[in-house]
């Protein structure tokens, strides 16, 4: 009985070997077109808006030149930055979610002039939807809390959600 079992177990590990080896070559594959895909929808065009935002945004502002072109700088470089990291930990979900036909698909499309004018219009739609979410996002959290200190009766939370303007 035991040469069997070995037996068996021989031939499963011969077959798993190859099919592993196959898993790992696609795995690749797959990673390998994710980090393209992002930096095709992130990239160089990402970059020209995050700096087209941060210029239109300071612009308003009444801080002195020397400080507003500083702050400019500095803060599309963090924001690139922080984005980059962004990316390179979502590169295994990317690889996760998508097949590599669909990586495949989405890379030809966004290399065209098309798929860049989405790109860049994506950002600013973006940017766009965050600043509408928040006051209703900033009003549903209040009514919640308050909800929570009636049911929960949470008076030293209270004092804590007040200092955060919850």
């Amino acid at each position: 009985m035991r040469i069997v079992i070995l037996l068996l177990a021989a031939v499963w590990l011969g077959l798993a070997a190859p099919a592993a080896a196959q898993d790992a070559a696609g795995d690749a594959r797959r990673l390998a077109l994710a980090e393209q895909y992002l930096e095709v929808t992130q990239g160089e065009t990402l970059e020209k808006s995050i700096n087209a935002y941060f210029d239109e945004a300071f612009a308003k502002s009444e801080m002195p030149d020397d400080q507003r072109d500083w702050l400019t700088r500095n803060m599309s470089v963090a924001f690139e930055q922080a984005m980059q990291a962004t990316f390179a930990d979502l590169t295994d979900d990317v690889a996760e979610l998508f097949s590599e036909e669909e990586l495949e698909a989405m890379i030809a499309f966004y290399d065209t002039p098309l798929g860049r004018s989405i790109t860049e219009k994506n950002f600013e739609f973006g940017v766009r939807l965050e600043t509408v979410m928040t006051p209703h996002l900033t009003e549903v959290f209040t009514q919640l809390g308050e909800k929570f200190c009636v049911r929960f009766e949470c008076e030293a939370g209270e004092e804590a959600a007040s200092k955060f303007g919850l």
